[in-house]
């Protein structure tokens, strides 16, 4: 998962400055970025909404909550469990 941790690390910078339009631009170019082999998104997701949440970004979270719905069915089942975590750590003080 070599990509995909490359891809945490750029997108949480931009996460724990709050730099919202930046996460969504890096995003946006990754999406269409035609990589050497298949990203597994849902694992890049679920890193940099957790992340989020720990660090109280309550509009990168929500601009998340977006993107979630454009995962197919069974992942957003796989991926449900998480929400209440990242619930507990935004309103964690």
């Amino acid at each position: 998962m070599f990509i995909e941790e490359e891809l945490i690390k750029e997108c949480k910078i931009c996460i724990t400055e709050g730099h919202l339009e930046g996460l969504q631009e890096k995003w946006s170019t990754y999406q269409e970025t035609d990589f050497e082999k298949d990203i597994a998104w849902d694992y890049v997701f679920q890193n940099l909404y957790l992340h989020a949440a720990l660090k109280k970004q309550w509009s990168i979270c929500e601009w998340m909550d977006v993107l979630f719905k454009d995962f197919n069915p069974v992942i957003q089942i796989a991926m449900r469990p998480m929400f209440s975590y990242a619930r507990y750590l935004l309103n964690k003080c």
